[in-house]
């Protein structure tokens, strides 16, 4: 099967192909995601927010099944030669995209399982493995490169870097933590009775 945007090209081998083959540091596991991500955004042309779902839905090997009645938000589940993940369609648009990128990087991580988590506890081995793929996911997402742009720009608002990005404020709070940025807080009331350090965008 190809996908309808990148022919015959095997995309998910080549994000695969950047995994090292031998034992990682969890640091290491991380940057790789972000490698992952950003390279999958490369190759599919896309270069600014928001990231459209079909990064993910037009891979060759990849189908997605949306489902309003899905009990968990997402799950990617082996189906023949490729993959099919089945998205909770009554969950919010955003929550949607995020799942779908999260479950991406369970179908891409499938072949290093052992290789990730062989040394850890079945539990500890969820714990890790769902935190990867929520870094993935973010990666994905959220570039860190796109966000620290938007940041130093002057959109710092989370409010406003969701609706950007597409995202949930809580995705855009969790990020800007993850990159070391103070988010400036949500406010309701009129931007003049709230003086921030920020330009508006």
């Amino acid at each position: 099967m190809t996908g309808l945007l990148t022919g015959d090209r095997d995309i998910i081998a080549e994000l695969r192909a950047l995994m090292p083959r031998r034992a990682m540091t969890w640091s290491e596991a991380y940057s790789v995601a972000e490698r992952q991500a950003m390279r999958l955004l490369e190759l599919m042309h896309v270069a600014e927010p928001p990231v459209p779902m079909f990064v993910v839905s037009s891979l060759a090997g990849i189908s997605v099944d949306r489902r309003a009645d899905w009990p968990i938000s997402a799950m990617a589940i082996a189906h023949g030669r490729g993959w099919r993940i089945v998205v909770c369609s009554s969950e919010p648009r955003q929550r949607q995209r995020y799942s779908l990128a999260h479950e991406l990087k369970h179908v891409l991580d499938d072949p290093f399982d052992e290789q990730l988590y062989g040394h850890l506890t079945p539990s500890k081995h969820k714990t890790r493995a769902e935190a990867l793929c929520n870094h993935f996911a973010a990666c994905l997402m959220m570039p860190r490169a796109w966000i620290k742009r938007d940041f130093c720009r002057g959109l710092q608002v989370p409010a406003r870097l969701a609706r950007r990005y597409f995202m949930s404020r809580s995705a855009v709070r969790r990020r800007l933590a993850e990159l070391g940025l103070t988010p400036v807080r949500d406010h309701r009331l009129p931007e003049a009775k709230h003086p921030g350090p920020w330009s508006r965008p």
